[in-house]
Protein backbone atom coordinates (compact mmCIF):
# COMPACT_ATOMS: atom_id res chain seq x y z
CA UNK A 1 0.00 0.00 0.00
CA UNK A 2 2.99 2.49 0.76
CA UNK A 3 4.08 1.85 -2.79
CA UNK A 4 0.04 3.01 -4.20
CA UNK A 5 0.50 5.87 -1.22
CA UNK A 6 3.73 6.84 -3.38
CA UNK A 7 2.38 6.63 -6.72
CA UNK A 8 -0.91 8.31 -6.03
CA UNK A 9 1.16 11.50 -4.24
CA UNK A 10 3.59 11.99 -7.29
CA UNK A 11 0.43 10.94 -9.67
CA UNK A 12 -1.67 14.42 -7.80
CA UNK A 13 1.49 16.53 -7.54
CA UNK A 14 1.69 15.93 -11.37
CA UNK A 15 -1.42 17.00 -12.10
CA UNK A 16 -1.52 20.10 -9.83
CA UNK A 17 1.39 21.04 -12.05
CA UNK A 18 -0.70 20.45 -14.94
CA UNK A 19 -3.09 22.86 -13.73
CA UNK A 20 -0.93 25.40 -12.58
CA UNK A 21 1.40 25.55 -16.06
CA UNK A 22 -1.28 23.80 -18.35
CA UNK A 23 1.00 24.46 -21.31
CA UNK A 24 1.56 20.71 -21.90
CA UNK A 25 -2.19 20.35 -22.24
CA UNK A 26 -2.64 22.92 -24.16
CA UNK A 27 -0.07 22.04 -26.64
CA UNK A 28 -1.19 18.75 -26.61
CA UNK A 29 -4.85 19.52 -27.45
CA UNK A 30 -3.65 22.10 -29.68
CA UNK A 31 -1.70 19.84 -32.06
CA UNK A 32 -4.42 17.22 -32.04
CA UNK A 33 -6.95 19.53 -33.21
CA UNK A 34 -4.22 21.05 -35.57
CA UNK A 35 -3.75 17.79 -37.28
CA UNK A 36 -7.60 16.49 -37.51
CA UNK A 37 -8.72 20.21 -39.23
CA UNK A 38 -5.41 19.57 -41.22
CA UNK A 39 -6.52 15.71 -42.45
CA UNK A 40 -9.80 17.22 -43.43
CA UNK A 41 -8.22 19.81 -45.16
CA UNK A 42 -5.01 17.60 -47.60
CA UNK A 43 -6.38 14.31 -47.78
CA UNK A 44 -9.46 15.82 -48.96
CA UNK A 45 -13.42 15.05 -47.45
CA UNK A 46 -13.61 11.57 -49.37
CA UNK A 47 -10.08 10.08 -47.76
CA UNK A 48 -10.56 11.37 -44.55
CA UNK A 49 -14.40 9.87 -43.82
CA UNK A 50 -12.33 6.46 -44.06
CA UNK A 51 -12.11 4.47 -40.90
CA UNK A 52 -9.14 3.10 -41.34
CA UNK A 53 -7.04 6.22 -42.61
CA UNK A 54 -8.63 8.46 -39.85
CA UNK A 55 -7.90 5.85 -37.07
CA UNK A 56 -4.21 6.10 -38.09
CA UNK A 57 -3.76 9.54 -37.92
CA UNK A 58 -5.69 10.32 -34.78
CA UNK A 59 -3.59 7.52 -33.06
CA UNK A 60 -0.36 8.79 -34.55
CA UNK A 61 -1.12 12.23 -33.14
CA UNK A 62 -2.02 11.04 -30.24
CA UNK A 63 1.75 9.37 -30.19
CA UNK A 64 3.16 13.25 -30.27
CA UNK A 65 0.66 14.70 -27.96
CA UNK A 66 1.92 12.65 -25.60
CA UNK A 67 5.64 13.16 -26.50
CA UNK A 68 4.98 17.05 -25.83
CA UNK A 69 2.70 16.35 -22.83
CA UNK A 70 5.67 14.01 -21.19
CA UNK A 71 8.70 15.75 -21.97
CA UNK A 72 6.78 19.13 -20.66
CA UNK A 73 6.00 17.22 -17.73
CA UNK A 74 9.94 16.45 -17.12
CA UNK A 75 11.20 19.88 -18.20
CA UNK A 76 9.01 21.12 -15.14
CA UNK A 77 10.74 18.68 -12.84
CA UNK A 78 14.31 19.71 -13.98
CA UNK A 79 13.43 23.56 -13.95
CA UNK A 80 12.22 23.01 -10.36
CA UNK A 81 15.35 20.83 -9.49
CA UNK A 82 12.75 18.68 -7.91
CA UNK A 83 13.98 15.59 -9.70
CA UNK A 84 16.60 14.67 -7.15
CA UNK A 85 15.12 14.67 -4.76
CA UNK A 86 12.48 12.79 -5.53
CA UNK A 87 14.39 9.80 -6.68
CA UNK A 88 16.09 10.24 -3.71
CA UNK A 89 13.33 8.89 -1.37
CA UNK A 90 12.60 5.35 -0.74
CA UNK A 91 11.20 3.86 -3.76
CA UNK A 92 10.95 7.33 -5.40
CA UNK A 93 12.39 6.01 -8.94
CA UNK A 94 9.58 3.16 -8.90
CA UNK A 95 6.90 5.90 -7.62
CA UNK A 96 7.84 8.61 -10.12
CA UNK A 97 7.56 6.41 -12.92
CA UNK A 98 4.44 5.15 -11.52
CA UNK A 99 3.07 8.37 -10.97
CA UNK A 100 3.99 10.17 -13.80
CA UNK A 101 2.05 7.11 -16.31
CA UNK A 102 -0.94 7.66 -14.33
CA UNK A 103 -1.03 11.07 -14.41
CA UNK A 104 -0.02 11.23 -18.55
CA UNK A 105 -2.67 8.74 -18.86
CA UNK A 106 -5.40 11.37 -17.21
CA UNK A 107 -4.29 14.32 -19.19
CA UNK A 108 -4.10 11.97 -22.29
CA UNK A 109 -7.69 10.83 -21.76
CA UNK A 110 -8.83 14.52 -21.61
CA UNK A 111 -6.69 14.90 -25.12
CA UNK A 112 -8.10 11.26 -26.39
CA UNK A 113 -11.91 12.70 -26.19
CA UNK A 114 -11.49 16.58 -27.59
CA UNK A 115 -9.37 14.99 -30.57
CA UNK A 116 -11.64 12.19 -31.15
CA UNK A 117 -14.89 14.22 -30.68
CA UNK A 118 -13.26 16.62 -33.19
CA UNK A 119 -12.69 13.78 -35.38
CA UNK A 120 -16.00 12.48 -35.01
CA UNK A 121 -17.74 15.28 -36.07
CA UNK A 122 -15.42 17.50 -38.62
CA UNK A 123 -14.86 14.29 -40.52
CA UNK A 124 -18.67 13.11 -40.08
CA UNK A 125 -17.03 9.15 -39.47
CA UNK A 126 -19.56 6.25 -38.47
CA UNK A 127 -19.67 5.31 -35.48
CA UNK A 128 -20.90 1.76 -35.69
CA UNK A 129 -20.09 0.23 -31.80
CA UNK A 130 -18.88 3.03 -29.43
CA UNK A 131 -18.29 1.06 -26.43
CA UNK A 132 -16.02 -0.81 -28.41
CA UNK A 133 -14.14 2.60 -29.68
CA UNK A 134 -14.14 3.74 -26.14
CA UNK A 135 -12.75 0.64 -24.68
CA UNK A 136 -9.94 0.28 -27.58
CA UNK A 137 -9.25 4.31 -27.10
CA UNK A 138 -9.07 3.61 -23.04
CA UNK A 139 -6.83 0.64 -23.94
CA UNK A 140 -4.30 2.71 -26.16
CA UNK A 141 -4.12 5.79 -24.30
CA UNK A 142 -2.73 3.48 -21.26
CA UNK A 143 -0.63 1.97 -23.20
CA UNK A 144 1.62 4.99 -24.52
CA UNK A 145 2.78 6.64 -21.79
CA UNK A 146 5.06 4.53 -20.15
CA UNK A 147 6.66 3.57 -23.38
CA UNK A 148 7.21 7.44 -23.87
CA UNK A 149 7.97 8.24 -19.81
CA UNK A 150 10.98 5.78 -20.28
CA UNK A 151 12.31 7.09 -23.84
CA UNK A 152 12.45 10.76 -22.00
CA UNK A 153 14.42 9.44 -18.78
CA UNK A 154 16.42 7.55 -21.21
CA UNK A 155 17.12 10.91 -23.26
CA UNK A 156 16.78 13.54 -20.12
CA UNK A 157 20.24 14.56 -19.26
CA UNK A 158 20.99 15.30 -23.33
CA UNK A 159 20.53 18.87 -24.79
CA UNK A 160 19.37 16.85 -28.14
CA UNK A 161 16.67 15.15 -26.07
CA UNK A 162 13.61 16.88 -27.83
CA UNK A 163 14.83 15.53 -31.32
CA UNK A 164 15.96 12.04 -29.51
CA UNK A 165 12.39 10.91 -27.69
CA UNK A 166 10.86 10.73 -31.17
CA UNK A 167 12.93 8.70 -32.56
CA UNK A 168 13.82 6.42 -29.60
CA UNK A 169 9.71 6.04 -28.70
CA UNK A 170 8.08 5.91 -32.35
CA UNK A 171 9.97 2.70 -33.21
CA UNK A 172 8.79 0.92 -30.12
CA UNK A 173 5.17 2.35 -30.19
CA UNK A 174 4.79 0.73 -34.12
CA UNK A 175 2.97 -2.38 -32.67
CA UNK A 176 1.16 -0.46 -30.24
CA UNK A 177 -0.46 2.49 -32.94
CA UNK A 178 -1.02 -0.89 -35.25
CA UNK A 179 -3.28 -2.24 -33.01
CA UNK A 180 -4.86 0.58 -31.63
CA UNK A 181 -5.21 1.88 -35.34
CA UNK A 182 -7.30 -1.72 -36.51
CA UNK A 183 -8.56 -1.64 -33.29
CA UNK A 184 -10.66 1.77 -33.71
CA UNK A 185 -11.30 1.20 -37.13
CA UNK A 186 -12.69 -1.84 -36.48
CA UNK A 187 -15.27 -0.16 -33.91
CA UNK A 188 -16.20 2.58 -36.26
CA UNK A 189 -17.04 0.39 -38.99
CA UNK A 190 -18.79 -2.14 -36.71
CA UNK A 191 -16.39 -4.63 -36.72
CA UNK A 192 -16.89 -6.02 -33.22
CA UNK A 193 -14.81 -8.85 -32.89
CA UNK A 194 -12.44 -7.44 -34.62
CA UNK A 195 -12.49 -4.61 -32.04
CA UNK A 196 -12.28 -7.11 -29.14
CA UNK A 197 -9.57 -8.60 -30.55
CA UNK A 198 -7.60 -5.57 -31.10
CA UNK A 199 -8.42 -4.37 -27.36
CA UNK A 200 -7.11 -8.20 -26.12
CA UNK A 201 -4.26 -7.36 -28.04
CA UNK A 202 -3.68 -3.47 -27.03
CA UNK A 203 -4.20 -4.99 -22.91
CA UNK A 204 -1.11 -7.20 -23.73
CA UNK A 205 1.02 -4.27 -24.86
CA UNK A 206 0.51 -2.41 -22.23
CA UNK A 207 1.04 -4.87 -19.66
CA UNK A 208 4.76 -5.08 -21.28
CA UNK A 209 5.00 -1.66 -21.47
CA UNK A 210 4.34 -1.19 -17.86
CA UNK A 211 6.83 -4.10 -17.19
CA UNK A 212 9.36 -2.78 -19.00
CA UNK A 213 8.92 0.76 -17.37
CA UNK A 214 9.40 -0.28 -13.63
CA UNK A 215 12.84 -2.60 -15.02
CA UNK A 216 14.16 0.80 -17.07
CA UNK A 217 13.40 3.53 -15.28
CA UNK A 218 15.21 3.11 -11.71
CA UNK A 219 18.13 2.05 -13.50
CA UNK A 220 18.26 4.79 -15.76
CA UNK A 221 17.87 7.59 -12.75
CA UNK A 222 20.83 5.61 -11.12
Amino acid sequence: MRELDRIGLVAIRELRAERRQPDGVVAAVTFITVLVLLESLVVGPAVARDAAVASALFWLALAFATILATMRSFDRELEDDALEGLVALPGGRDALFGGKVLALSLVLALVAAVGGGLSLVLLDLPLALPLHLIVVVALGVIALPPVVVVDVVLALRLRARAALVPVLALPVLVPHLLAASHGAAAALGGDATGAWAWSGLLAAIALVYLVLGLSVVPAALD
